[in-house]
């Protein structure tokens, strides 16, 4: 039998995915991301699993415009330029 421990396949679904594509993908890509999630999916993944992928002009746009997000969260944990928490 042959056996791969690595695939460069991807769940579209997957929150890495999500982040990549609200942070760098175009408004088409957003609009299609959220067609085929649905708004509620995409902004519990969001919320739930965050990434520090985002500048803070685009964190801004993404939460309040896209996900229309008006409840208050932790920006460092979304931030790339923020440190880390370490322990």
């Amino acid at each position: 039998m042959n056996y791969s421990w690595y695939t460069n396949t991807k769940s579209k679904k997957s929150p890495d995915v999500v982040h990549q594509i609200l942070a760098y993908g175009s408004l088409y890509d957003i609009q299609f991301l959220k067609k085929t999630m649905g708004t509620k999916k995409l902004k519990g993944l969001f919320l739930e699993y965050p990434k520090k992928v985002y500048t803070a002009p685009l964190f801004n746009f993404i939460k309040n415009i896209i996900l229309q997000i008006h409840a208050s969260i932790d920006e460092q944990k979304y931030l790339k330029n923020s440190p880390r928490r370490i322990g």
